[in-house]
């Protein structure tokens, strides 16, 4: 038998399965079988799970904390792939010992050293109205000195970078 095509990235079954298949699915640690490319910890703590049986077809969702590459996430937030087929169960007298993180992956920049350059268009206007506005303004204008963020930034860049600036780094 030959066999066409790229390998299957998925082997295992989707997180809905694995929570219908438990009593009480809260605290319980599951991960997928991608995120051991990594060499730091990457799992999630189910906090809340809601199944949906449709036609023979299981569906549902999950939320829980997440740590990335070593890093949690101070937020419980939803799970998307929870559909995907590349989950596992941690077993409950493993647990202890698996969410033990080692190491840290820390980002390659920090959020205070970005300097995102305008499309040159965006530049000019900038500029012009700048000076019909008689502001006193220097040098070229770039992403973060035109634009405020909010300081309560809800999106994975503003939560990951805000708990960084806040702990510098995280004990290990």
């Amino acid at each position: 038998m030959k066999l066409f095509g790229r390998p299957s990235f998925f082997h295992g079954k989707s997180l809905i399965e694995l929570a219908a298949q438990l009593k009480n699915p809260k605290g319980r640690v599951v991960s997928r079988i991608s995120f051991e490319r990594y060499p730091e910890k990457s799992y999630y703590i189910l906090s809340h799970v809601e199944l949906g049986c449709h036609k023979g077809s299981l569906t549902g969702f999950a939320w829980g904390t997440r740590v990335f590459r070593g890093f949690k996430y101070p937020t419980i937030t939803r799970i998307d792939a929870g559909g995907k087929r590349d989950w596992r169960l941690i077993p409950k007298e493993d647990e202890e010992e698996f969410c033990k993180i080692d190491k840290v992956h820390e980002p390659k920049f920090k959020s205070d050293e970005v300097d995102t350059r305008l499309p040159p268009v965006l530049e000019l206007v900038i500029k012009r109205n700048f000076k019909q506005r008689k502001v006193a303004f220097e040098g070229t204008p770039n992403l973060e000195g035109c634009f405020k963020w909010e300081s309560n930034d809800l999106t994975k860049r503003g939560i990951y970078f805000d708990a960084h600036k806040s702990s510098d780094s995280q004990s290990v």
